[in-house]
């Protein structure tokens, strides 16, 4: 494994991240704490969209990988619960490194991007301000778990089929798309929706950017009112 490439698709493919996730799948979906999956889907989900901005951001190809190989790991935690799951995932993820004998030119900017991925944005780590922001995107329709589908506000995510990113213009843009049976102001007054829109707000600042926010074409100004 010479390339970051080649040290990603390992990554990807190896049984035992996969049966680490599936684990998790299996535990969030018999919690009835939990509400949204930490499984292979959803980092799948985030590492795209790490993948999507750091590519418009003009990243170049090895950086763009090894932020794809955060992306991937930065959940594993999650296998003893969500608390405290970024700090586990990033002892995991540095023991794999070493067991593995992978080396990356940008691995303490990895490592660093999985411990912090649930700490904020006062970071210069481009890797961690793309996997904040793209863990705390993921809200569409695969994330709840069976007990999420039935919490108001969080169960509307069930009916968001894709969201996507665009920087263009200067400009932070982030389209949401749903189904027809969307509660739009159940999901508006969710909780969690704030946290959505500050991570948006704060990726945005720190790199100069405005930003705005489309449901179904339509500007979504609501959610990002403070």
């Amino acid at each position: 494994m010479n390339s970051a490439s080649a040290v990603y698709n390992f990554i990807y493919e190896d049984k035992r991240i996969r049966d680490i996730y599936k684990r998790i799948d299996e535990l969030e979906e018999n919690n009835h704490e939990a509400w949204g999956h930490h499984n292979f889907n959803h980092v799948v989900n985030v590492k795209d969209i790490v993948e999507e901005v750091l590519r418009m951001l003009g990243f170049d190809e090895e950086f763009i990988e090894e932020a794809k190989i955060a992306a991937i790991m930065h959940d594993v935690g999650a296998i003893q619960g969500k608390p405290d799951h970024a700090r586990r995932s990033y002892i995991y993820a540095r023991n794999y490194f070493d067991e593995n004998g992978i080396e990356l030119k940008h691995k303490e900017q990895v490592l660093e991007a999985i411990r912090n991925h649930s700490d904020g944005f006062d970071s210069d780590n481009m890797m961690q301000l793309a996997l904040i922001l793209a863990d705390k995107l993921d809200i569409k329709y695969t994330r709840p778990t069976k007990r999420g589908l039935e919490v108001p506000g969080n169960r509307q995510y069930g009916n968001i089929e894709n969201i996507s990113t665009a920087i263009e213009d200067n400009t932070l843009k982030v389209q949401f798309k749903s189904n027809d049976k969307l509660d739009k102001k159940e999901l508006e007054e969710f909780y969690f929706m704030r946290k959505v829109a500050n991570a948006i707000k704060s990726f945005a600042n720190r790199l100069n950017l405005e930003y705005k926010v489309y449901l179904n074409g339509k500007e979504w100004d609501e959610i990002m009112k403070d």
